[in-house]
């Protein structure tokens, strides 16, 4: 399902960024024009999808932070929100911090940790392009606290059992695969790079949405509604899979 067909016109408004946000932590630094644009596509579909889910006196975690990209545009968007940014990794977290003191912002929150060691309560969680596992810590944390979250998976080819997590992740998938078959389609999932023949990133798609569904519904048996979507326009990223979840 690609609910950006139904929201095009909507997001090409509401995800205008203002004029007091000059560059917005995108077009700083040793970015490409090319990559730049890219970004802020990335952006503009992850940050619409959770200021459509979120309430005023919200509290919004983004996971894996880095620099602050999603963190700072949600900050800004929804300034009745508090927002965290979680990242191990002291200049990432130094750069956001300056970005969010050249935007004056108030309600947002910076932790130097991995994520497992959060244990904070919050609304919404966030993630864009969390490697491989990472994507499902961020669900698991979510799921515990019973938040929503909005997740944009990456490096599948790095999803491997862990003592937190064993593949397939569904009851409904544990049926029909074992976890080598799981590993492959996480394998080809990665295939997925423009410079590879059509046919190659088709079937690369298919996994893709194959390893994301896995994930969904595994998060559905445990009283979640969850959604497998795609970013828009499909050339924002190779990795366009959003797996957006809400707590029944």
């Amino acid at each position: 399902m690609n609910i950006y067909l139904v929201w095009e016109k909507q997001l090409e408004v509401k995800m205008s960024l203002s004029p007091q946000l000059p560059g917005i932590a995108i077009v700083k630094g040793k970015m490409s024009s090319d990559r730049a644009l890219r970004k802020q596509q990335q952006l503009n579909n992850l940050v619409y999808v959770v200021t459509s889910q979120a309430k005023p006196g919200d509290r919004i975690v983004d996971f894996c932070s880095g620099g602050g990209h999603v963190g700072i545009v949600l900050a800004h968007m929804l300034p009745s929100c508090q927002v965290t940014l979680i990242e191990n990794k002291e200049l990432s977290l130094i750069r956001a911090k300056k970005r969010s003191d050249e935007l004056g912002l108030s309600n947002i929150w910076f932790i130097q940790a991995n994520m497992e060691y959060f244990t904070g309560m919050f609304n919404i969680g966030v993630a864009l392009h969390a490697c491989g596992v990472a994507t499902d810590m961020v669900i698991e944390h979510c799921i515990k606290t019973r938040a929503a979250f909005v997740t944009c998976p990456c490096c599948y080819g790095f999803i491997q059992n862990t003592s937190k997590f064993n593949f397939p992740k569904s009851e409904q998938f544990k049926k029909t695969l074992s976890y080598k078959e799981h590993m492959i389609l996480c394998r080809f999932a990665d295939q997925t790079a423009v410079q590879l023949p059509a046919q190659r990133r088709l079937i690369g798609k298919q996994c893709m949405c194959l390893v994301d569904l896995d994930r969904a519904r595994a998060a559905e048996e445990r009283g979640y509604s969850v959604q497998v979507i795609s970013m828009e326009p499909e050339s924002c990223s190779p990795k366009n899979n959003m797996i957006v979840g809400v707590p029944i």
